[in-house]
Order: C-alpha cells, then sequence, then structure tokens
C-alpha cells in the first residue's frame, strides 16, 4: 500500500475577539518573546486586541513592519530582526504576502517544489515556531507548511515548502467580518478549488506537492465539506460582509475558506486549478484592475472543469455559485477585456509547465522537452471554453 500523510497546525482558534485568547494559547507553548509582523493596515486591526491579549499573561513582544513584498530580501530581514531580538517565534498578522513572509521568516530548512526537480533551500528561516493571524480570509494559506516566494515586481518566483506546520493559527472572525468583502468571496474562490483538485489527485493517484505522498481519506472528507459549507453559506457570508457582522455565515466560511482548505488542499493535492491561477501572474499587464489570488483561481477550476469534461448541469451549479457570489466567470469579468490570444497561450504554456497540473488526467510525471507535463493546447481551448460558458450563462 502507497503512503498516505495528513498534515495540519498544531491548534487553530476561532471566533470573534480570539485574538484576546493569544497569550494563553501562546503560553501553552512556552513562548515568551514573539516578533509581531504585520502589514499597516493589519496592525490598525489587531494591535490593541494583541498587546492586551499579551500583556495580560506578561509575554513581551515587539512589533516589525511588512515591506509589502514576499520576497527573498524581505524574508531574510525578518529572520534577522527575528534573531538579532532573541525572539522564540514569528506572529504574522495581515493578507497572504505577509503571512507568507513570516513563514519563510520563521521556518528552517525548506524546498522551492516551483522548480523541477524541486531544490533544497538549508535554513530559510530563523529555525522557531510560526503564528499566523490572518485578517482577512481571502486564502488557505494559513494553516499550510509553505510559502509563496515573489520577484520584486510581484511575480511568483517560488513555492516552498517546510517540514512542520504553524503552530497556531487564530481567526478572529469580528476581524474578517470588517475586512474588505471582495477579500472574502476572493477566499472562497481560493477554497472553491479544494474539492476538484484534492479529488483529482485521488483519482490519478498523484502525490500532494507538500507531503510527497497519498491523500487520506481524511483529507478527501474535508474538501467535500469544504465545498459543502461554501455552497450553503457563501451568499450569506457575503451579506453580512457587506453588514460588518460575524454572523454564522462569517463563521461557516472562515473555517472553510482557512481551515478546511488549507487542510484539504495540503494533504490532497492540487492540479490544474492552482497551475493556471498562477500561469495568470505572468500576463499582470493585462489586467485592467488587480485580481487576487483566489480569483485568478476560481476561473483557474472553472477552466479545470471543461478539461474534465463536466456534464452541463454541473457546471451550472459551479458558474451559477460563482455568479452569485463575485467570482469572476469570464474574461471580462476578470478585467481582460482585451487580452491578446499570444497572452492566453503564455497562460496556457505556464500552467502546462507546472509541477501542480502533474495531477491532471492525460498528463505526464515527467516533463517532455519543452518542460511541458500537459498539452498547452488542450488548456487554452479550455480557457476561451471557460469564458465562452461564463458569457452565455451571464445572459
Amino acid at each position: 500500500m502507497a503512503l498516505k500523510i495528513f498534515v495540519s497546525p498544531l491548534r487553530y482558534v476561532q471566533g470573534p475577539h480570539a485574538l484576546l485568547e493569544m497569550g494563553g494559547q501562546l503560553a501553552t507553548l512556552g513562548i515568551k518573546n514573539p516578533l509581531i509582523l504585520t502589514s499597516p493596515s493589519a496592525k490598525k486591526a489587531v494591535e490593541q486586541a494583541i498587546t492586551e491579549g499579551l500583556s495580560a499573561k506578561g509575554i513581551r513582544f515587539a512589533f516589525v513592519d511588512f515591506g509589502g513584498e514576499s520576497t527573498w530580501k524581505e524574508i531574510e530581514r525578518i529572520k534577522n530582526v527575528c534573531i538579532e531580538g532573541g525572539h522564540d517565534a514569528v506572529v504574522s498578522c495581515g493578507g497572504g504576502k505577509t503571512l507568507d513572509t513570516g513563514r519563510s521568516a520563521a521556518a528552517g530548512d525548506a524546498t522551492n517544489v516551483q522548480k523541477w526537480p524541486p531544490e533544497f533551500i538549508p535554513q530559510l528561516g530563523a529555525g522557531v515556531p510560526c503564528i499566523n493571524v490572518p485578517t482577512v480570509a481571502a486564502s488557505d494559506a494559513s494553516t499550510s507548511g509553505g510559502s509563496l516566494v515573489h520577484a520584486a515586481g510581484g511575480a511568483l518566483e517560488a513555492i516552498v515548502v517546510f517540514s512542520t506546520n504553524p503552530a497556531m493559527v487564530f481567526v478572529d472572525t469580528a476581524v474578517i467580518a470588517k475586512s474588505p468583502v471582495r477579500l472574502l468571496v476572493a477566499g472562497m474562490g481560493d477554497a472553491l478549488a479544494t474539492y476538484f483538485e484534492t479529488d483529482m489527485c485521488r483519482r490519478t493517484g498523484t502525490p500532494a506537492i507538500g507531503t510527497g505522498a497519498l491523500s487520506t481519506r481524511t483529507a478527501q472528507a474535508l474538501s467535500g465539506l469544504c465545498l459543502d459549507i461554501l455552497m450553503e453559506y457563501g451568499v450569506q457570508a457575503k451579506v453580512e460582509a457587506e453588514a460588518g457582522i460575524p454572523g454564522p455565515g462569517i463563521e461557516s466560511i472562515a473555517e472553510a475558506n482557512v481551515l478546511l482548505s488549507g487542510l484539504g488542499f495540503e494533504g490532497g493535492g492540487l492540479s490544474a486549478a492552482h497551475a493556471l491561477g498562477n500561469a495568470f501572474e505572468d500576463i499582470r499587464g493585462f489586467f485592467e484592475k488587480h485580481q487576487h489570488h483566489g480569483e485568478l483561481v476560481a476561473f483557474g477550476t472553472l477552466t479545470q472543469l471543461m478539461l474534465e469534461g463536466r456534464k452541463p448541469e454541473y457546471l451550472d451549479r459551479i458558474f451559477g455559485f460563482c455568479r452569485a457570489v463575485g467570482l469572476p466567470i469570464t474574461f471580462e469579468e476578470m478585467t481582460l477585456k482585451r487580452v491578446s490570444e499570444e497572452a492566453l497561450e503564455t497562460v496556457a504554456r505556464l500552467a502546462s509547465m507546472s509541477p501542480m497540473i502533474r495531477s491532471m488526467a492525460g498528463a505526464t510525471k515527467e516533463p517532455d522537452a519543452e518542460g511541458r507535463f500537459f498539452d498547452s493546447g488542450e488548456i487554452l481551448g479550455a480557457l476561451k471554453a471557460a469564458d465562452a460558458y461564463g458569457r452565455a450563462f451571464a445572459r
């Protein structure tokens, strides 16, 4: 029997004003002097609660500002601040790039799985526990033992995975309820991919990139639950977010976006949806407005469904969900109204070269002479098919 691995953070804490409990929670791990990395907007949202929660337990701490991009240089800077200050943990507060940087700066050894074969990176970070505090439920990365590294201009440069997951994740739903509604919806887009990608990995027997092993039935079940919650509570959560109320919709969707999607993708695997979502990053200049990771992945999911040959009644369900919550279902809604054929070919080519797409039926496990695991022409056709279906659906 093949090896199966399930990974997760040590502890997940969610609820209104959960940050007030941080001192007691960190004390259980013996953490006495954390470094707290925050983006400017996150600092306004969490500084008072974290200060109160840590001070109540006599825990020393220091804040450091995030530089704005998760580059190798920024990771090294935060690592050095951590070591020089004698800090025994990194608490990262903010959106995806802040959390990516904090995870990397806290990590020990890492492996860049964006390259093929994967590249080992010794002692990337300070080798201390990582605590994640997402101030938006915009992605599923908070629970994972990996990070994205970008170039100074924003292009994706590496996907690094670590030997351990975060020690703790705090999701304060009172903070999430006050965050931009579009980011909550983008998180639904990222979470939407989870079931379809893990199911594809299961069907093709492809190991998850992060673990190098097959998924457990637990990871598959969590991925299915993630999709069920999105379908049941997605619209309600958006309504609550528009009112700034942390009700049952936001509580459910925060858990789906952050916890269930995170555990599902890392233990179950990735596929075409994320290969395409990341490939779109390379044509940023064609977008009339910035598109968040989850919005790109959502369209990647619709494209994956086209590659899978899903039946119209099923497509209608997923396209309908995206339309109801506000995720893009056409190139125009992605603000790619004037995208060129060449740009789409670039997306298809890059997606075909992503190790993530190795899990698709019809993909090869080793790259061809041009570095492709999948037929880029087939991907290009599926991209256009998803856009055409979305345009017909929107009428």
